[in-house]
């Protein structure tokens, strides 16, 4: 019996020491270094990266190599119930959208460990872009993609001497070749401040306290918008009239993944996804995979209150395009979306 205490005191202590990544919570930390080259042994806390499901966490690994320049690992899964649901080229290929997400829990993940930010703060995305490369990286093999991420600060926001937001950038590559290229503005605020900004604005919408959002409204088919399962289509019926589309945003607020973290307004995620969806509506053009996305997000979206989806295609060929969207609420632009899709 002693020998076999003593040995599960000894494995605890191997696996302590080749835990990859951070934990943070209630004011007190664990950090444990990253043994040799392996950061995609497991996931860092969902706590980390504002996650619930653990499911949902890619981050599997934070490293810091200066005062401004750190490196995550990320791990894609094969099969995801929204990033992996297409139909046609894009089933067979990993969504740039899943690596903006992993990139965006990075970018969340350092600020908490690396720059004394709070767990409990709200996140606020202000611009997010991402160039994706032709690289055959993008398809899905026979095991998980391993990526690692490259991330830059290149703005620390401060006001009275504390750190309010960052500026990143973050290069993905899948073993050693180059995936993406992802920028993105981030900021945040303690809860008070929060409370009382989403007060504030939903007063000037002359919208009482949030008590909860209607049923989804009816979504599009989901062959139309390149989907499977019609709980990730997250627009209405589309009308295409010439160079534009339009469709209502369709929120659902117990999807899975885009509010696997509850919260008062839409994502930002689901901003992008029904932009997308919007746009391959009117360029309706088959088998066309995403290559780029360039959004920023000037007001929130209200989860109470009807938005819609304008996509205008400014470029289009048999070989791909480019589509200009604007979500619209309250007669007002709230983020713009230009996405660039190829064959």
């Amino acid at each position: 019996m002693q020998k076999t205490g003593i040995a599960r005191i000894l494995q605890l202590g191997r696996i302590l020491r080749c835990i990859a990544g951070s934990y943070q919570e209630r004011g007190w930390a664990v950090t444990v270094e990253i043994i040799g080259q392996e950061r995609h042994l497991w996931t860092v806390s969902r706590r980390l990266v504002h996650r619930r499901a653990v499911a949902e966490v890619f981050v599997t690994s934070l490293e810091q190599l200066s005062s401004s320049e750190f490196a995550a690992g990320v791990q894609l899964p094969r099969t995801h119930a929204f990033f992996g649901d297409h139909s046609g080229v894009s089933e067979y290929q990993y969504d740039p959208l899943a690596v903006m997400e992993a990139a965006r829990q990075a970018a969340i993940a350092i600020s908490q460990q690396y720059f004394d930010v709070p767990y409990r703060v709200a996140y606020i995305l202000r611009t997010f872009s991402g160039q994706a490369t032709d690289s055959t990286g993008w398809y899905i093999g026979g095991t998980p993609a391993d990526l690692l991420l490259t991330v830059r600060v290149s703005r620390v926001r401060q006001r009275d001497n504390v750190v309010h937001g960052l500026d990143m950038t973050l290069t993905a590559e899948r073993d050693g070749e180059p995936l993406m290229a992802i920028d993105g503005t981030f900021s945040w605020l303690p809860p008070d401040k929060w409370s009382a900004l989403r007060t504030d604005v939903r007063k000037q919408l002359g919208l009482g306290e949030f008590d909860g959002s209607p049923a989804p409204g009816p979504r599009a088919h989901a062959a139309l918008v390149r989907r499977k399962d019609p709980r990730n289509v997250v627009i209405g019926p589309p009308v295409v009239d010439a160079e534009t589309a339009r469709a209502a945003l369709v929120v659902d607020t117990t999807h899975p993944t885009l509010f696997d973290y509850q919260l008062d307004h839409v994502p930002g995620t689901l901003l992008i996804e029904a932009c997308r969806q919007t746009a391959l509506v009117g360029l309706g053009v088959p088998d066309l995979c995403l290559r780029s996305v360039s959004s920023s997000f000037e007001r929130f979206v209200e989860l109470d209150i009807p938005a819609e989806c304008v996509a205008v295609t400014t470029d289009s060929s048999r070989t791909g395009g480019e589509v200009t969207c604007r979500v619209v609420q309250h007669g007002a632009p709230a983020a713009h979306v230009t996405l660039r899709f190829k064959r």
